[in-house]
């Protein structure tokens, strides 16, 4: 029995030393390029400027979960989620597809809830329960799609010490919001999700 306690002592001991990183977006891009697929392009007539980043990383993967909140589309089901949501049904009244085009999918999370960047690069969160597209209803975090997949990052080692210790505790919460005023202080202050 001794050796149990001692045993448990030390695994919580090990996870309690376990801290949330930062990862450079370029090390996330190597994880998610590790199962890489046959590459499939954009169509050509596709005018959107996307980040580089961004085309590389979707054009060779298939859709992954990288975190619970944060599922990142490949580029054949991006197109296809843009384009559904490109019919004006969706938006609030008087936005023409000129300002509807200025939006681009690129993934969700579990609960219908869509990740979309606009043409400067700069990441928008919709939660679906917000009716009608539109401006007002994006929340900004000041992010851009490097940033964003750090944040995936962070947000997949947050479950996995949920997944190991069965609760997030009041140190791992300071630790997370730390690193995610790191990557922005707007994500912080506007953060969609219960901490």
């Amino acid at each position: 029995m001794r050796y149990l306690v001692e045993y448990i002592n030390k695994l919580w001991g090990i996870l309690e030393t376990t801290v949330m990183t930062l990862e450079p977006a370029e090390e996330i891009k190597k994880k998610l390029l590790s199962n890489r697929q046959t590459i499939r392009n954009f169509p050509k007539s596709l005018t959107f400027p996307f980040d580089k980043l961004y085309t590389e990383i979707t054009t060779q993967i298939r859709t992954v979960e990288i975190s619970s909140e944060c599922t990142l589309f490949e580029s054949v089901t991006a197109v296809s989620e843009t384009n559904f949501f490109s019919d004006a049904d969706y938006w609030t009244e008087n936005y023409l597809d000129e300002e509807i085009s200025k939006f681009w999918i690129f993934g969700q999370n579990g609960q219908g809830d869509l990740w979309l960047f606009d043409s400067e690069n700069k990441v928008y969160f919709y939660d679906h329960n917000n009716e009608k597209m539109c401006n007002e209803n994006f929340i900004d975090l000041n992010l851009n799609f490097e940033k964003w997949l750090q944040y995936a990052d962070l947000n997949a080692q947050l479950d996995n010490i949920y997944d190991n210790e069965n609760e997030i505790n009041d140190k791992r919460k300071v630790e997370y919001k730390k690193k995610l005023a790191e990557l922005s202080g707007n994500l912080l202050k506007n953060y969609p999700f219960e901490i």
